[in-house]
């Protein structure tokens, strides 16, 4: 078979490649430490992917659209049903297992997976700060199935559009002697184009923003045009074709590649960008060897664990990840080695089952074939059952939300001092209620300050201005609040405070970005550069607005430019307090709000898989350094006070995701809006000491 043309049926190696393929990816996903590069088994299967669609497209020219249409019919056929499946069973599964906080990003991402617009999703929320550390749900992993599936519709309408003007060119400069004279070779430059173009793109990307690279189809299709050229070099240079001799060699030396880059790369490598060359330019040698059984490599590729493993390949790829991330939930514990590895076999076991009774009689259903009409319902049918199963998912997290909302009414109505930061202010006895939840998970995981709907943040390049009045405009007292995404989260005490005594209130408000007059080191230069013309845009604005208090919180995470890692608090430390000078110096009054706890993951999911309904950190873990406190603390000015809440949130030991019943933090860090209202009978006394001038 292998040595056969390789358009005739399917090869022995290609299917071991998939096996090999599937098997790093299922490997990296149950055991990461040990397969820390099988990721690239997605790149693998994308070059695969390339070739084959590609020679198909170059035996079957689609030059009309009744032809695309043929293409698109068989994909649809191939590909939707199962996938619809296992859409559905995920999304019930993450009804019945995840945590509440996690249903409503499930129910979307379940949406976006049936639509196969899953990566531009997920490359949406990995740039948004505040969305980039929501944990896996169960269908993340379509990311990569949305990548193909935008392939499979955009590379059939190119290549036929390529072949149809070359075919004209040749006949409109050929004349009579249109044999005589080399084909018109329209179909390989515009393979070339999107191969150079989207490899130099993914290079500078990954550079510049890694976290939406490694998602978006644009770094990823060269991948596949790969695989294409690979398919034009097989059709159209036929000489150019490796001797019989050197296919094993040239085979090992593929298979190498694709084991280095599993066994070597890892989270931290830059990806994809170049490091991607590793692993598909060793699956593209793999294909041009089309080595045979007579080989190392043939044999290796052609033994019957690999070729089932590699016919059942997609569905494998389909199930594991929802096996991987929903099980632990069921078993409320982390898995032990063994339990992993009957994942693996559950996952293929499951493929196995698809393949016979949901694929296979699909795509070679006599009356799908030959009907495009029950093709196209075939399609509704498919999309339709995964979207409609998404935002079913999608309704019960909102109806859990709104019940959640009522009971935290109720309770706040009842027991207003034992709710939230009154439970540990007030002095009531509030014993009744220390195992109580008075604000659900699902909830907490939206609950998020005003400051967010209304558009009131800069994220990065830092290239936008955009800032938020709230109050009257005949105020007499103006206040700025300045800060990164923890000044946003102090925001709704502010506005109460500020409501009530007819102040107005300027927020200058960023993502990440904090207030210093040095240099923040990010990948992109762009932000770098952009964060510090933000910041000095804002003095400017603070300094000349008159403002009577400036109220200012960050957490400074972000490393400075150029500035070692040991001097860094020390250095953020003077910028802080040369800002704060500024305000100072214009007239302003200042208040600092030292930051607040940091978690290691989201606390609402972690309340939501709690028995106990609580979790905590180690104070002296979650409490990092705040330079800002520490330089408005030094401050000799008297025109600085700080406002210091670490001992509601912490006890001596550790510090609390849960405090009165309510749920602290909307994620790992950042407190509820409904929380932060609680806190009220703090803010208010420092905003008026504040004023006065008590520092």
């Amino acid at each position: 078979m292998t040595r056969a043309d390789p358009h005739a049926g399917l090869r022995a190696d290609i299917q071991g490649l998939r096996a090999l393929a599937v098997g790093s990816v299922l490997a990296y996903h149950l055991w990461p430490a040990e397969v820390s590069g099988g990721y690239v088994g997605v790149d693998v299967f994308l070059v695969i992917s390339g070739y084959l669609i590609t020679a198909h497209l170059l035996r079957d020219q689609p030059r009309s659209w009744r032809a695309v249409g043929r293409f698109w019919g068989r994909r649809i056929r191939r590909l939707l049903p199962a996938s619809a499946l296992v859409v559905t069973m995920s999304s019930i599964g993450a009804a019945l297992l995840l945590p509440s906080s996690q249903l409503a990003r499930a129910g979307a991402e379940a949406v976006a997976s049936a639509l196969y617009v899953q990566n531009w999703s997920l490359a949406a929320s990995a740039t948004d700060y505040l969305a980039s550390e929501g944990a896996a749900t169960a269908l993340r992993h379509f990311w990569s199935l949305s990548v193909e599936e935008q392939f499979y519709l955009v590379w059939p309408v190119l290549i036929g559009l390529a072949a149809i003007v070359g075919w004209g060119v040749h006949r409109a400069t050929a004349g009579e002697r249109s044999r005589l004279l080399p084909r018109v070779p329209t179909v390989e430059v515009v393979v070339l184009a999107v191969l150079l173009g989207s490899l130099a793109w993914s290079v500078h990307l990954t550079a510049v923003d890694p976290a939406a690279a490694y998602y978006v189809t644009t770094t990823r299709m060269w991948e596949l045009a790969l695989g294409g050229g690979v398919a034009l070099l097989g059709a159209r240079a036929p000489l150019l074709r490796v001797p019989h001799r050197a296919r094993g060699s040239l085979a090992l030396v593929g298979l190498a590649a694709i084991a280095a880059a599993v066994l070597t790369f890892s989270g931290s490598t830059p990806f994809p960008g170049a490091a991607a060359l590793l692993p598909t330019l060793g699956t593209a040698a793999v294909i041009v060897a089309n080595a045979g059984g007579g080989s190392v490599a043939g044999r290796l590729l052609g033994l019957r664990g690999a070729q089932f493993l590699g016919d059942v390949s997609y569905s494998t790829y389909l199930w594991h990840w929802p096996l991987v991330v929903l099980v632990p939930f069921a078993v409320h514990r982390e898995l032990t080695w063994w339990e992993l590895g009957g994942i693996a076999l559950a996952a293929v076991g499951l493929a196995w089952l698809t393949k016979v009774w949901v694929e296979d009689p699909v795509r070679r259903s006599p009356r799908l074939i030959r009907s495009a009409r029950a093709t196209a319902l075939v399609l509704v049918l498919c999309t339709g059952l995964g979207v409609t199963a998404g935002l079913a998912l999608q309704a019960y997290a909102r109806h859990q939300e709104s019940a959640a909302a009522t009971r935290t009414a109720r309770e706040l109505a009842a027991h207003p001092d034992c709710f939230g930061a009154a439970a540990e202010l007030s002095g009531a006895d509030c014993s009744a209620f220390a195992h109580q939840l008075w604000t659900a998970p699902v909830s907490a995981a939206a609950d998020k300050p005003r400051l967010y709907q209304d558009h009131c943040w800069n994220n990065e390049p830092y290239t936008t201005r955009r800032t938020c009045t709230y109050g009257p405009a005949d105020a007499t007292v103006t206040v700025a609040l300045v800060g990164n995404s923890h000044a946003g989260h102090w925001f709704p005490p502010l506005e109460q405070v500020a409501r009530a005594k007819g102040w107005r209130i300027t927020t200058y408000v960023s993502s990440v970005c904090y207030p210093v007059d040095r240099p923040l080191s990010f990948a992109d230069p762009a932000a770098t550069t952009g964060c510090e013309d933000w910041n000095a845009w804002v003095r400017k604005q603070v300094t000349a607005g008159g403002y009577d208090l400036v109220v200012m919180s960050s957490r400074t995470d972000q490393l400075l430019a150029g500035v070692a890692r040991g001097a860094q608090d020390d250095v953020a430390q003077q910028a802080y307090a040369r800002t704060i000078a500024a305000f100072t110096s214009a007239g302003s009054q200042v208040l600092v709000l030292r930051d607040t706890p940091n978690f290691p993951s989201s606390v609402p999911d972690c309340v939501a898989a709690s028995p106990a309904q609580d979790c905590t950190t180690p104070r002296d873990v979650g409490l990092e350094p705040d330079p800002l406190a520490a330089a408005a603390r030094a401050d000799t000015s008297g025109k600085v006070s700080v406002l210091d809440v670490t001992d509601l949130l912490c006890d001596g030991q550790v510090c609390h995701g849960v405090i009165g019943s309510a749920i602290v933090y909307f994620d790992h860090g950042h407190m509820t809006a409904t929380f932060a209202r609680t806190l009220r009978p703090v803010v208010e006394p420092a905003l008026t000491a504040a004023l006065a001038g008590a520092g």
